[in-house]
């Protein structure tokens, strides 16, 4: 009997052991009027309410949220240990998202509220990325934010997205994810692409441009100029007599004197100045519902 008790209790150890081991990537709290569960930098607008109240609310250490249930337990396990490496190395947060529905309809919309009105994020400007795998829209997107968005330029984020879409569309999702983080962690190692030098991000996590000035150039392009100005002047000088007389000043050829003055018409050119919408490289960003400011790029599969 004792033989029999001692059995039934290891059991019931290794059952709790293992659940306690189990990342509860489904779990969720319950946003409420009265308790929104956001991060205290977030705002609380009439514009923004309804999509924080319709943004699930999740414990952010989880990192691995595989509501469409893509993963293995044992593989949501490589992820979660590969995300926490990730952040450790590289003091930027990442999460893992999949879903099966898209109550707000749009791939980055999404994205960007589950980061932004949950506690993701290092630092004052949350910095960090979120992977989104949309079964619903057939989709997947990165996000990022704080210095994240400067660490990953648009084509950082392209060649990423195209090195895992087609695992997507064969169904290899953890495949694609693996390589996901390791393709981001490459870019990280390598820091901050050439294309976002002039990029800072503040405290607040908000987008600024510097443009610096090149003064050796401008002092090259100075010294040019003037040696040319003055070179035409000596020139001018040179060339130059002293008039005599008042015929002199009167160039008899060039002028024609009729008795009447007509005016024939008027003719009026347009050109029209044409504005590039294009970009010139580094990271295109926009604003969140928060407010908050993001990159990021989608991919369909």
């Amino acid at each position: 009997m004792k033989k029999y008790l001692s059995i039934i209790l290891l059991l019931i150890i290794t059952f709790i052991f293992s659940v306690n081991n189990v990342i509860a990537s489904t779990n969720t709290k319950v946003r409420t009027e009265s308790d929104y569960l956001v991060p205290d930098n977030i705002k609380i607008t009439n514009y923004n309410k309804d999509k924080i109240l319709r943004t699930p609310a999740v414990d952010s250490t989880e990192k691995v949220y595989d509501f469409a249930d893509l993963f293995t337990d044992s593989e949501e396990q490589y992820l979660y240990n590969q995300i926490n490496e990730y952040i450790s190395s590289y003091k930027m947060d990442l999460a893992v998202v999949t879903i099966n529905e898209n109550n707000k309809n749009d791939v980055e919309k999404y994205a960007d509220d589950f980061y932004d009105y949950n506690d993701f994020g290092i630092n004052s400007s949350r910095d960090g990325v979120l992977f989104l795998i949309d079964m619903d829209t057939r989709q997947i997107h990165m996000t990022t934010t704080g210095q994240a968005i400067k660490m990953y330029d648009d084509e950082r984020i392209d060649d990423a997205l195209d090195l895992v879409y087609q695992h997507m569309t064969d169904q290899e999702y953890y495949t694609g994810t693996n390589k996901f983080i390791n393709k981001i962690s490459e870019d990280a190692k390598l820091g901050v692409p050439t294309s976002n030098k002039n990029m800072v991000i503040d405290k607040d996590g908000n987008v600024h441009i510097i443009k610096r000035v090149n003064w050796f150039l401008l002092l090259i392009i100075s010294i040019v100029v003037s040696a040319i100005v003055l070179i035409i002047l000596v020139t001018k000088n040179k060339l130059a007599r002293k008039a005599t007389t008042a015929e002199e000043y009167l160039d008899k050829d060039s002028v024609e004197i009729n008795g009447e003055d007509v005016f024939l018409n008027t003719n009026t050119i347009r050109h029209k100045i044409e504005h590039s919408s294009g970009s010139s490289g580094g990271s295109s960003h926009h604003s969140g519902s928060s407010g908050m400011s993001h990159g990021g790029g989608s991919r369909g599969f």
